[in-house]
C-alpha cells in the first residue's frame, strides 16, 4: 500500500457510524468483476476518496444545465430529484418527495419529505419545488430539457404537497424527475440572489456532498452534507476530483495508488486493472452516434448519407474500432431498457460498397470532401474515426478527422454552428429514452440539424403512449429504423464508452450504467 493511502485509511478507520435503518442493497462489488453486488462490511464513516477526472464540468454545476457527461457527474453528488433512480437504473425511489400518486392520466401529486435543508441550512419547501420545476422549462433559461416536459401548471397546494399537471399524458416523467440533473431542486432564494456565472462554481443543493474548493483547470473539492437527510450517509468525509486529461497519467496515478477511482475509456486499462486485482465494473453498450450537418453541403443531399452508411463496415469497425465488444445499434442504444440492438437489416446498415458507389454517382455530388470532429480527450473514439475516413476513401469521399477539445465541440453541437460535418459523440445512458433523441432531433432545438414533421410526431407518440414500456420499445425501434432508413444520424455501433475503475479498499461502491457514481453515498473507505 502507497505512504499517501496509508494516510488515508487511518482517517478512514474511525468508530462505525450508527444506523438508524438497516442498510439498503448497496450493489457494490468485490474483487474485480463489478457486475454484483457486495459488502466489505460494516460501514465506516470517513476517508476522503479521490477521483481523477479528465474534464471539468463544462456547463457548470447548474443542474437544468447539465447535459455533458462531465456535469453531470458533479451535480449527481449536489442536487437531488423529487424522485431517484434503483440501482436498475429503472425502477424508481423516494428521494425529496416521499410518495406520489398518478390521480388522472394527466395529475400527478408528490408528498415532500419532512425536514429535508439545502447545503446552506434553509429548509427545502413546496414553493421551492415549484420554482425549480418551472424553472426547466422557463425560455429564458434556454435549459437542454426544457422540451421534454409537458407541464401545464405546477402548484403546492399545501406545504407538503406540490401537484404536476400536464398538458399532455407524459410516460418519461416520473424517470425525468428522478435525474439529478434534469430535475435537481434548487431554492428560490439561493438561485435568485445569485448570478448565472456564480451558479457555474457554487451550488446549493440537497444532495450528500457540498463543494469545499473549485480551482478552474485543477480540483473540485467536496465534503460530506451533515444534515443530510438520508440518516447516516453519506460515510465519506469528501470527495475529491483531480483534473488528469491524459488517461495514461490517470492510469499511472491510480496503478499506483496516488487516486482512488477514475474512469477508462481505453478497454486494455480496463483490463490491466482488472489484472492487478482492482475493481473494475461492468461495461455497458452504448451508442457512438456520428451527427449529420444536413443543413448544406453534400450531406443535405439525401442519397450521399445513403452511400456513407451503406459504404462502411460496421462489423469491420467493431472488431478494431470497439476491439470486438461492440453491437449493432440505433440512437437509442441497446443498453438502454427501452432500446435494441439493429441488425444487418436495419435499413442502410449492410455493407455495400458497390451500392455506394452508384449512390454517389446518382446523387450529382462530386469531389465530396467533409470534416468530422471529435472529442480529443477521448482517445478511444480515434480509431474508430480514422477507420470510417478509410473505408469513406474506398468509395471516393474524403474525409478530415479533426480531434477538438470536449468544451469546443459540445458548444458547436448545441449552438447548432458545427463548424464541421459530421459531429462524433458517446451515449451515456439516460432516466429515459426520449433524451437521446432530443439531442439530436428536437423540433425547434438549435443542436437539431433535420425538419421533419413525421419524425418529431413519432417522438412525441412515444413519450405520451400510456401502453406501458414493451409499446415504447417497439415505438423507439420504428424510430430507429425511421432514422436509419432517411439516414439522419450514423450509428457505427454500440460498445462501452467507459469502465469505472476503483481501489479495492471503497467498499459497497455500484457502478451503475449511468457512470455518474448517483450511488456514491453509500461507499465507504476502509
Amino acid at each position: 500500500m502507497s505512504h499517501t493511502r496509508r494516510i488515508r485509511r487511518l482517517g478512514a478507520m474511525v468508530a462505525a457510524a450508527a444506523l438508524a435503518t438497516s442498510l439498503a442493497a448497496c450493489g457494490g462489488t468485490s474483487g474485480s468483476s463489478g457486475d454484483g453486488p457486495s459488502s466489505g462490511g460494516t460501514p465506516q464513516a470517513g476517508g476522503t476518496l479521490i477521483i481523477g477526472e479528465d474534464s471539468q464540468p463544462l456547463s457548470g454545476f447548474d443542474p437544468i444545465m447539465a447535459q455533458a457527461f462531465n456535469a453531470k457527474r458533479m451535480v449527481s453528488q449536489f442536487y437531488e430529484g423529487l424522485l431517484s433512480l434503483g440501482e436498475d437504473g429503472q425502477s424508481l425511489e423516494p428521494a425529496l418527495a416521499t410518495d406520489w400518486k398518478q390521480t388522472d392520466e394527466l395529475t400527478y401529486e408528490f408528498t415532500l419529505r419532512d425536514g429535508v435543508k439545502f447545503h446552506d441550512g434553509s429548509d427545502v419547501t413546496a414553493d421551492d419545488v415549484v420554482f425549480s420545476l418551472e424553472r426547466i422549462v422557463d425560455p429564458n433559461q434556454h435549459s437542454p430539457y426544457a422540451s421534454l416536459y409537458n407541464f401545464n401548471s405546477i402548484s403546492a397546494p399545501a406545504d407538503d404537497k406540490v401537484v404536476i399537471k400536464l398538458s399532455a399524458p407524459q410516460a418519461s416523467l416520473l424517470h425525468l424527475l428522478a435525474q439529478p440533473w434534469s430535475a435537481g431542486i434548487v431554492s428560490k432564494a439561493w438561485v435568485q440572489s445569485t448570478d448565472e456565472e456564480a451558479q457555474k462554481t457554487q451550488e446549493n443543493g440537497t444532495g450528500p456532498f457540498m463543494l469545499k474548493d473549485f480551482r478552474e483547470g485543477s480540483l473540485i473539492s467536496t465534503v460530506r452534507f451533515d444534515d443530510y437527510w438520508d440518516e447516516g450517509k453519506p460515510y465519506l468525509d469528501g470527495v475529491e476530483y483531480r483534473l488528469m486529461a491524459d488517461e495514461s497519467t490517470r492510469m499511472a496515478a491510480f496503478t499506483s495508488g496516488s487516486i482512488d477511482m477514475m474512469q477508462a475509456r481505453v478497454p486494455k486499462n480496463a483490463q490491466t486493472a482488472e489484472a492487478k486485482g482492482l475493481n473494475v465494473g461492468p461495461g455497458y453498450n452504448l451508442s457512438y452516434w456520428v451527427g449529420l450537418n444536413m443543413d448544406q453541403g453534400p450531406l443535405a443531399n439525401p442519397m450521399v448519407r445513403q452511400a456513407i452508411s451503406v459504404g462502411i463496415d460496421r462489423q469491420q469497425l467493431i472488431e478494431i474500432g470497439s476491439q470486438g465488444v461492440g453491437e449493432l445499434a440505433y440512437t437509442v442504444p441497446p443498453a438502454d431498457p427501452l432500446g435494441a440492438p439493429a441488425t444487418e437489416e436495419t435499413p442502410n446498415y449492410k455493407y455495400d460498397p458497390d451500392q455506394a458507389k452508384q449512390l454517389l454517382a446518382e446523387s450529382g455530388e462530386s469531389n465530396i470532401h467533409l470534416k468530422l470532429i471529435l472529442q480529443s480527450e477521448n482517445q478511444n473514439a480515434l480509431p474508430t474515426a480514422q477507420l470510417l475516413a478509410e473505408q469513406l476513401g474506398k468509395i471516393g469521399i474524403d474525409l478530415q478527422v479533426v480531434p477538438t477539445p470536449f468544451a469546443t465541440l459540445v458548444s458547436n453541437l448545441l449552438s447548432g454552428k458545427w463548424d464541421a460535418d459530421m459531429i462524433v459523440l458517446n451515449a451515456a445512458l439516460n432516466a429515459d429514452a426520449s433524451q437521446y433523441l432530443a439531442l439530436w432531433f428536437d423540433e425547434g432545438s438549435t443542436a437539431t440539424k433535420v425538419d421533419d414533421p413525421k419524425l418529431w410526431q413519432m417522438m412525441a407518440d412515444a413519450i405520451s403512449t400510456q401502453d406501458g414500456d414493451e409499446d415504447r420499445k417497439a415505438r423507439y425501434q420504428e424510430i430507429g429504423d425511421y432514422i436509419a432508413e432517411n439516414v439522419y444520424q450514423i450509428v457505427p455501433y454500440a460498445a462501452p464508452s467507459a469502465y469505472d475503475m476503483w481501489d479495492t479498499e471503497l467498499h459497497d461502491f455500484f457502478a451503475d450504467a449511468t457512470s455518474t457514481r448517483i450511488f456514491l453515498k453509500n461507499a465507504w473507505m476502509g
